[in-house]
């Protein structure tokens, strides 16, 4: 008996999705893009304060870059057709996919560039790869995303 009422309540839920799509309403898909760059710039910001060269916490720094190689798994799916409206997102991200995509894979294997600085305790390979991450980050800003 259960069961048509369930298959009910998920046609419905899939139908709200289709219809705030159609309609135009991203701004789930906006807010949760931006979450995910923003825990990018405060997880990389941690794990530059986590590293001193004698002292650092090298496990959670490693843990930091993995999560935010998690995030970035997730974002292609928050960018649909048409999300650009009331973001920050210019319209490069899709008339340009493909270089978006290369740009997150870039940023993502830098994070495994971190990940594997901090399992080696490397300070000289950890410093490099903050470096390029960084820059990376800057260039996505200044390719795909609007000024305040």
């Amino acid at each position: 008996m259960r069961k048509p009422i369930t298959s009910v309540a998920l046609i419905s839920a899939s139908l709200l999705m289709v219809a705030s799509a159609v309609a135009g309403d991203f701004s789930q898909q906006i807010d949760e893009r931006q979450k995910g760059f923003l825990s990018f710039a405060d997880n990389l910001q941690a794990m530059k304060e986590m590293e001193d060269g004698s002292d650092s916490d090298w496990a959670q720094i490693k843990t930091l870059a993995l999560k935010n190689s998690e995030t970035i798994a997730t974002l292609p799916a928050l960018f649909p057709e048409g999300s650009d409206v009331g973001s920050r997102s210019r319209t490069t991200v899709w008339n340009k996919w493909d270089k978006f995509e290369q740009d997150l894979s870039t940023l993502d294997m830098q994070f495994a560039d971190i990940a594997s600085a901090a399992e080696a305790q490397d300070v000289k390979a950890l410093k490099k790869a903050f470096k390029a991450a960084d820059r990376s980050c800057k260039s996505c800003h200044r390719g795909f995303r609007t000024k305040r």
